[in-house]
């Protein structure tokens, strides 16, 4: 499986251009790490947010192993 990251940038998605766009392994890994530091600080999540953002999680971990 392909992993890649891509980097926009306008007023609106819809209106948004394409910057940059990676699929270098210590890139996409060195980013998904980073997104892993930044979770998983908020308390008292809603039973149904904390769900998604385990699942959101899980999906960082499983793009930054899949790098390494």
């Amino acid at each position: 499986m392909t992993t890649f990251l891509a980097l926009y940038r306008g007023d609106s998605v819809s209106a948004a251009k394409l910057l940059a766009l990676s699929a270098h392994p210590q890139v996409v890994s060195d980013f998904a790490s980073r997104l892993l530091e930044d979770t998983g600080q908020e308390q008292d999540l809603d039973p149904v947010l904390e769900e998604l953002e385990h699942g959101r999680r899980r999906v960082l971990q499983l793009v930054k192993s899949g790098t390494e």
